[in-house]
């Protein structure tokens, strides 16, 4: 992740950690899309697209169900700025 044992243990915020966790969450799920892509093109080249039609219908993942770019509340958009304004201006820890 790139971050200094250091600043991990005394200086970052919960916020913070929220934000690194949920960042690594959606990498890990970029990369099971990927690799769920690849296996589609695979057997697609190699026995038609008969049955198999997209990607989702080789096999699904948990967050296939949930709604596709979730737009964020208001109330979340203002907690993420002021947040971030806290962060800058030296009110909040890291």
């Amino acid at each position: 992740m790139g971050i200094t044992p250091e600043y991990f243990l005394d200086k970052m915020s919960q916020s913070e950690l929220q934000y690194i966790l949920k960042g690594s969450e959606e990498k890990e799920q970029e990369e099971w899309e990927r690799i769920r892509t690849i296996c589609f093109y695979t057997v697609v080249s190699g026995v038609g697209s008969k049955r198999i039609k997209k990607p989702t219908d080789l096999f699904k993942f948990p967050w296939d169900k949930k709604e596709i770019g979730k737009k964020m509340t208001q109330e979340e958009i203002k907690k993420l700025g002021q947040d971030i304004k806290a962060i800058q201006d030296g009110k909040k820890e890291h």
